[in-house]
């Protein structure tokens, strides 16, 4: 492929600076053996500015670094990981950069000195636009918090595409953010976030973890648009467009079981460590573990038969329920990362029978601005 003519760019910028917003950019580069470009990085210098910016060909990253200095507008594709790991290495000083019109780049750093090639920027791919867009604010936290929750409860991409993603309902009564594999189900509600119109967007999780990586410690608004196809959210600087997964969302409230009578309460962080504790003498292929619950105490048991192992561990617990005891079966995989997603001190399991689902919700005093359901499918015990 002919390359385009490009005039010499030189520009100064601070190494720390740019090893920042690199980092956010770089984290949805792949590889791609049949469009190799996507595996660079796009900067665009103009007007003293540098515009940082990688794909995946699926979602768009786009950061804004101020310069120090600049002389000449242009574009250069830059080698991802090597100018990435290259600036991350520096102390704090200013960095020179010099594009020349053979597409070579020279890098001064202090004493250091690095010398690589680029390649023509008509080559990479263009960002597409979100389309007749609707427009909403969010607070960061509550974007994040939502992702937080949900992410670990997707699915496989393979088996159920639009399950790999986490489906975002919004209405005037909030915003609602729901995932699941088949063996668990999350569902987030924050009620501060409305929007007039209702709409329900499957958004795919590599994107919102990127997303979320780069919006921790942060208590700003940010701006979001979407269409039937893509989704866009802006935070001052940096912009991230994604595609979004096409089909029809699994109607996840009808698996919500109603009615419930069995209901126990339970320290968490307990629970969780002792969950911890016996999972090494659990089945290594189902990770069965038994829950035996009575008024006041809950038994745990984990065993495996074929290597003669077995654990069983106490704790205090308050329990009311039509039996006089209940006994269920989890895998300890799935209730580690539910319990680990919970924030609360004290957690509630409700259930209907040995063979429904339980669904486990955050204790609290009073109601708040956001409410937090998770549901997990029970094993079959074997008695």
């Amino acid at each position: 492929m002919q390359k385009n003519k490009i005039t010499m760019i030189k520009f100064i910028v601070s190494s720390q600076l740019l090893a920042k917003n690199l980092h956010h950019v770089n984290g949805i580069l792949t590889t791609n053996k049949s469009v190799p470009i996507v595996e660079n990085i796009l900067f665009v210098i103009e007007n003293s500015s540098l515009t940082l910016i990688g794909t995946d060909l699926e979602t768009t990253i786009t950061t804004k670094v101020e310069l120090s200095e600049s002389d000449g507008d242009g574009s250069i594709v830059i080698p991802g990981k090597l100018i990435v790991e290259t600036i991350s290495s520096l102390p704090d000083v200013p960095v020179i950069f010099t594009v020349n019109d053979d597409y070579s780049i020279e890098v001064s750093a202090g004493e250091a000195f690095y010398k690589l090639m680029g390649f023509d920027a008509e080559q990479f791919p263009q960002v597409k636009e979100v389309e007749d867009e609707q427009t909403f604010k969010m607070p960061v936290d509550v974007l994040v918090n939502g992702i937080s929750r949900t992410a670990f409860a997707t699915g496989n991409a393979e088996i159920r595409p639009v399950m790999a993603g986490i489906f975002c309902q919004l209405s005037p009564e909030g915003i609602t953010f729901v995932a699941t594999d088949a063996h668990r189900l999350v569902k987030y509600h924050n009620n501060t976030v409305k929007i007039d119109k209702e709409a329900a967007l499957i958004i795919p999780k590599k994107p919102l973890l990127q997303l979320k990586n780069i919006l921790q410690n942060t208590d700003e608004t940010m701006e979001v648009s979407f269409s039937e196809s893509r989704i866009r959210f802006t935070l001052n600087t940096i912009t991230v467009t994604t595609k979004l997964i096409e089909g029809k969302y699994p109607n996840y409230e009808a698996v919500i079981p109603k009615n419930n009578t069995n209901v126990l309460q339970v320290e968490r962080q307990n629970l969780l460590q002792k969950i911890r504790n016996i999972t090494l003498y659990a089945n290594q292929s189902t990770y069965q573990v038994r829950l035996k619950i009575e008024d006041t105490k809950l038994t745990l048991t984990a065993e495996d038969i074929d290597y003669s192992t077995k654990a069983t561990v106490n704790l205090p617990c308050v329990f009311e329920g039509e039996e006089s005891e209940f006994e269920i079966g989890f895998s300890s995989k799935f209730l580690q990362e539910i319990l680990s997603n919970l924030m609360t001190k004290d957690v509630v399991f409700k259930f209907s029978h040995p063979t429904g689902a339980g669904l486990v919700f955050e204790m609290k005093d009073q109601p708040d601005e956001e409410d937090v359901l998770m549901l997990i499918m029970p094993l079959m015990l074997n008695n």
